[in-house]
């Protein structure tokens, strides 16, 4: 199947575009806090070697929402052969009635034969808790390596370059790491003068994870029937310890820390955090003590590809143990800097905080729940990295990332601030985590 990059308005006339760009922030992969409407910036189709006559049009609108680029796959067909009961119907204009392809089989074979395998869609599904992207489940697409069927992501953001969950799973799987889904494809669009980049990715493909369980709700389950986790945490540590050293292997980065801007940095993230959670207020010496001491002992250390954005609910447990997915980071920051070297201590950090997470709403009646857990996870990392850890630098980074988890908090949730505002009391008062 060949793609075509073409000017908006060539086959989406301007009364669906608006109804598309009126209907998409109120979707999940909406990015949040965004003012305006999108528009229109281009248009792509598939173009099939011999399509059905009677089959739907699959058109991807290209909008823009200020400098990000949004990706809104549509299947449109003449009003009322396609109506509000078939999947994702947003609306009828222009004569065209249009649905979501993020939903729609039509959309999703679409894709697949794009990345060049079997677009056999039966059984698909779309995965509806979704955030940032459409992720859908394609049991009968099984090519080689993947014999329980295959992962189809639709990035919603496209990133200006290529894409960080395509270059890092394609890495890794070449150099057969086995902590990550096995990469099988993606869709990349073709050259146009519009595009500035040369690699512009608008999906991919990974193998299904069999009898996969999202790593953050297991978690919780485990903690609400107050079974401990301090296995599959320690498993967990041991995955992640070893996806930093393929990561350091096949992604080089020969870069070192600038100690002073380091702490410089999390020290204007910390000034930043106080001022804007009153509840930080009486910490606020404290928290400027544990930086300037990292300030005094810090030296240059290697840094690489992480993760970035690393917490239970990026890792699946299926029935071969635990599989790391989800590399792309904010979708809204620019790729350069969700793929700058970085310390993999970050990626350990985000990790013993989204146990404590766990414990708090999975409502763990054992107070030691969540510290067993880290303890686990950190124990079997260490083992796995030796001196590479730097418990100072973790204290740091817990620390940073409690509280942005403080703010964040005090902004959409405030009445979970007590779980990360815990965490910052006991990082102060000496202990580990």
């Amino acid at each position: 199947m060949t793609l075509h990059v073409v000017a908006p308005g060539t086959h989406l006339p301007a009364e669906v575009t608006d109804l598309v760009a009126a209907w998409a922030p109120g979707r999940r992969w909406y990015p949040g806090g965004a003012t305006g409407l999108p528009t229109p910036w281009l248009e792509v189709t598939f173009a099939a070697a011999s399509p059905a006559d009677d089959a739907p049009d699959v058109v991807v609108a290209l909008l823009l929402l200020g400098a990000t680029v949004l990706q809104v796959p549509l299947v449109v067909g003449p009003k009322g052969r396609a109506e509000d009961g078939d999947p994702g119907y947003i609306g009828t204009a222009a004569g065209l009635a249009v649905h979501d392809g993020g939903v729609h089989p039509a959309a999703w074979a679409a894709y697949v034969r794009a990345a060049g395998l079997d677009p056999d869609v039966t059984g698909g599904r779309a995965i509806a808790g979704e955030q940032s992207n459409t992720s859908v489940i394609l049991p009968a697409v099984r090519p080689d390596g993947a014999p329980h069927g295959a992962m189809l992501k639709i990035l919603r953001t496209v990133a200006a370059g290529a894409h960080p969950d395509v270059v890092v799973p394609q890495a890794l799987t070449a150099a057969g790491f086995t902590g990550t889904p096995r990469y099988l494809g993606a869709v990349e669009l073709p050259a146009a003068p519009q595009l500035v980049h040369r690699t512009n990715h608008l999906a991919v493909l990974a193998a299904l994870v069999p009898e996969a369980r999202d790593g953050f709700e297991l978690a919780c389950e485990h903690a609400r029937a107050g079974e401990p986790f301090d296995a599959l945490a320690a498993d967990l540590g041991v995955v992640v310890a070893r996806l930093h050293a393929a990561l350091r292997e096949t992604l080089p980065t020969p870069v070192t820390l600038d100690p002073a801007a380091f702490v410089t940095g999390l020290h204007l993230r910390a000034d930043a955090a106080l001022e804007a959670a009153p509840a930080l207020a009486p910490h606020a010496d404290a928290v400027r003590r544990v930086l300037d001491d990292l300030r005094a002992h810090l030296t240059p250390l290697p840094l690489q590809r992480i993760h970035g954005d690393l917490h239970l609910g990026q890792a699946l447990h299926g029935s071969g143990g635990w599989q790391v997915l989800d590399f792309e980071g904010e979708p809204q920051r620019p790729v350069a800097e969700r793929t700058a070297p970085d310390l993999p201590v970050r990626d350990v950090a985000g990790m013993l905080r989204s146990f404590d997470y766990a414990a708090a709403v999975g409502g763990a009646t054992d107070p030691g729940w969540s510290a067993r857990a880290q303890a686990a996870f950190l124990d079997a990392y260490r083992a796995e990295v030796g001196d590479r850890l730097d418990d100072a630098v973790l204290r740091a980074l817990v620390l940073d990332k409690a509280l942005y988890e403080v703010v964040y908090e005090t902004r959409q949730r405030p009445h979970w601030v007590h779980i990360p505002l815990g965490a910052v009391e006991r990082l102060l008062a000496g202990e580990p985590r």
